[in-house]
């Protein structure tokens, strides 16, 4: 009896998956404990003010992190941890759908192409448009 048991290449594909979406996490909690504690021990509490330069509003995702790049310098490294882990939690699904994309094109499963491809536009423009 045959099983249906994907080949060598899904499996491997799968793992990289897995192990892309378990670093980005991981690495987003890590830059964000971080943060939290350089916060508390540079300012004794975890009343983070409500700078307008903090916020996306009325700007897209990436044009948030190239400012954040940009006021580099003016922004305190406590926050930049905690922004930093912000932008590597959004950014994981979004690499995702990319491998995914790359990976099914290069196996020249089109079928698949045309829906991460869907997906890839849905994912940018969410990040784009405000």
């Amino acid at each position: 009896m045959k099983t249906n048991r994907p080949d060598n290449s899904e499996d491997k594909f799968e793992k990289v998956i897995s192990y892309l979406l378990m670093t980005g996490v991981v690495l987003s909690i890590m830059l964000e404990v971080i943060g939290v504690v350089m916060f508390y021990h540079a300012y004794g509490n975890l009343n983070i003010s409500q700078q307008p330069g903090m916020f996306i509003k009325g700007h897209d995702f990436f044009s948030f992190i190239y400012r954040q790049i940009q006021n580099r310098s003016t922004t305190t490294p406590t926050l930049l941890f905690m922004i930093a882990g912000i932008v590597v939690l959004i950014l994981t699904p979004y690499i995702r759908v990319i491998a995914s994309f790359l990976y099914f094109s290069w196996q020249k499963n089109w079928k698949y192409v045309i829906f991460t491809l869907f997906v890839l536009i849905v994912v940018m423009l969410s990040l784009t448009l405000h």
